[in-house]
């Protein structure tokens, strides 16, 4: 299978020649030319929208008639709002009688927080959020309309669990164009995938957080693709709209925020490092002409202004959804500046805040220089929660263990209120956990991906390739299994051997063997390094080391994705790499909301 951005090396192209290249796809008129979606994708794609909707809005469906013991001969469906978790319960919700506070249970994991924070903003209540406050502000409406149950709260979550299935959709069809069912194979997979069904059907933020930076990493392929000025701008602000509102939702939009922002800048640099770095022009392969109609497109100095006002859009869109958290008295903004396990974190001021409004004379006008000061105050106030919190969770894991998810989440469990038609107790358990079939195989997937972006070919080098890579990995866990951490050293030269063999070029070697030895480096040294719990590991300096060589890994693949021309596979490692990596000294599941699994209050 071939992955679209694999294009053969070419000859170095010089200005005079610059009238001969071939440009790529004409830009055609109109929106819908520019998103190249046929009638067809639009109807896969809102049949996948709503397939995802309805099977979570009717889950979990019960299949009796295939039980042999059952009495009931039909399709139950419990939906949504199920289950409930009575043991689950928050005293002081607004959501009595002139939203006085009253008792609630039912909720499930997480869902101690975010409905309740939802329902505060709903009632002007204060509280302090570790946590940006969008994805709070769009639970409220549900919650406005049905009341203040678990069908209402997990409303919003349904929604975007079900659109980022279209995103997937869309996010495929710009990375292998013309290929559909490349696309409805990744959307299907997304729809039917453990931890996005149960985080889609639970009310905690996480979902949404995802579909806002999924929604960003396809402005950014638009962005990245265009072709004219007008398309240029276009996407451009409209990637800055997305961004926005992915910060809003949860800052983990900084990852797909970072890989564009250094993939825009290396496409605006490609040709002053050709200039600066001549032997970079052997690596460099067809399709210039796209990335050069690119920059005609954006233009020189012109381009520098619009990426600064779209930053200013970002910030603006980013400070709007602070709008009603604003609107509400603060006395609880926290500032910590310590933690011990013993006693917790330290408070070291509290400061509070007042709805931002200024005086013209007799008019009483919003004071947008006092909002700005407010949000810079909470949002300071969020990062020194995160940065000094310490105390781990039984729920955490291992940062290197979540592909293949060794540890998941057990967000619910009730063993004493179901049945079997016999009268035998059972279990129910809600487990966060991706379906093994696709985050298994996922692994293999993204090491093709590294040997596709390195130029490499089938047949006997992949052989080769994957031979060395396999005596790398074990001599790597005869090392662990032995206790001779030293062992593993001799797996790098069986793996720079393989994968010389195989390439027989210098950069695809040195690039490969980078990555692959950092990141077993960061995970053996992690593993090996002192801890009190997953929130206190002293890394240590070789650590450090290896994790700055897997950032020199990523600055070379963006490299390999502008210059090599082989941007989808350069693109798809850049992503999972920068999602994956934020959380090395993290202390929470890749599922879990942040720290906040673990808040006290003060």
């Amino acid at each position: 299978m071939t992955l679209a951005g694999d294009a053969p090396a070419a000859a170095e192209t010089t200005p005079a020649s610059r009238r001969s290249l071939p440009l790529g796809p004409v830009p055609r008129a109109g929106a819908r030319a520019f998103l190249e979606l046929q009638r067809a994708d639009i109807a896969w794609l809102l049949a996948l929208v709503i397939a995802a909707f309805v099977v979570r809005v009717a889950s979990p469906v019960f299949f009796d008639f295939l039980s042999p013991g059952s009495t009931h001969h039909s399709v139950a469906a419990w939906g949504a709002g199920y289950p409930l978790n009575n043991e689950g319960c928050i005293d002081d919700v607004p959501v009595g009688v002139h939203h006085a506070a009253k008792r609630v249970c039912g909720f499930v994991f997480d869902e101690v927080y975010f409905p309740v924070d939802a329902a505060k903003d709903i009632a002007g209540v204060d509280y302090f959020d570790p946590e940006p406050p969008l994805s709070k502000l769009l639970m409220a409406p549900p919650i406005v309309i049905g009341g203040f149950n678990s069908g209402a709260w997990r409303t919003t979550t349904v929604l975007a669990g079900s659109l980022l299935v279209g995103l997937v959709f869309l996010i495929a069809r710009r990375l292998r164009r013309g290929d559909r069912f490349f696309a409805v194979a990744a959307a299907l997979f997304v729809c039917f995938d453990g931890l996005a069904f149960v985080e889609s059907r639970t009310g905690v933020i996480d979902i949404i957080a995802i579909m806002f930076a999924a929604l960003l990493w396809y402005a950014f392929l638009l962005h990245w693709q265009a072709r004219t000025r007008k398309q240029w701008t276009a996407t451009l602000y409209f990637m800055a709209l997305c961004a926005g509102l992915g910060f809003g939702a949860k800052l983990t939009a900084l990852a797909p925020l970072v890989v564009a922002a250094v993939l825009l800048l290396g496409r605006f640099l490609e040709p002053l490092a050709l200039d600066l770095f001549p032997s970079l022009t052997r690596l460099r392969g067809g399709r210039a002409g796209e990335a050069l109609m690119w920059r005609d497109a954006a233009g020189g100095g012109r381009a520098v202004l619009h990426y600064g006002a779209a930053l200013v859009v970002a910030v603006c869109i980013f400070s709007a959804c602070f709008s009603r958290y604003l609107t509400i008295n603060h006395t609880t903004v926290y500032h910590f500046d310590g933690c011990t396990v013993e006693q917790g974190l330290h408070l070291a001021n509290t400061g509070s805040f007042g709805q931002p409004w200024a005086k013209i004379g007799p008019l009483r006008v919003p004071d947008p220089i006092q909002a700005g000061r407010d949000i810079i105050e909470q949002t300071s106030a969020s990062l020194q929660y995160h940065s000094a919190e310490c105390h781990g969770h039984p729920y955490a894991s291992d940062w290197y263990s979540w592909p293949v998810m060794f540890h998941p989440v057990l967000f619910y469990a009730d063993y004493k209120s179901n049945f079997t038609a016999a009268g035998i107790q059972e279990r129910a358990w809600i487990t966060d956990m991706g379906n093994p079939a696709v985050w298994w195989l996922a692994i293999p997937a993204l090491l093709f991906c590294l040997w596709r972006a390195l130029g490499g070919r089938r047949g006997l080098p992949l052989l080769v390739a994957t031979a060395g890579l396999i005596g790398f990995a074990a001599l790597d866990m005869a090392a662990y299994g032995s206790n001779v951490p030293r062992l593993r050293y001799l797996g790098m030269p069986v793996l720079v051997f393989g994968l010389w063999y195989a390439l027989r070029r210098w950069w695809p070697v040195v690039v490969g063997s980078l990555g692959l030895i950092a990141l077993e480096e960061m995970i053996v040294r992690y593993h090996a390094a002192p801890r009190y719990d997953l929130t206190r590991v002293d890394v240590g300096l070789g650590f450090k080391l290896a994790f700055a060589a897997m950032v020199v890994f990523g600055a070379l693949l963006v490299v390999n994705a502008v210059v090599s021309r082989r941007f989808v596979p350069s693109f798809i490692l850049l992503g999972y790499l920068a999602a994956w990596m934020m959380w090395v000294t993290g202390n929470s599941p890749p599922s879990s909301s942040s720290t906040r699994c673990g808040r006290r209050s003060p």
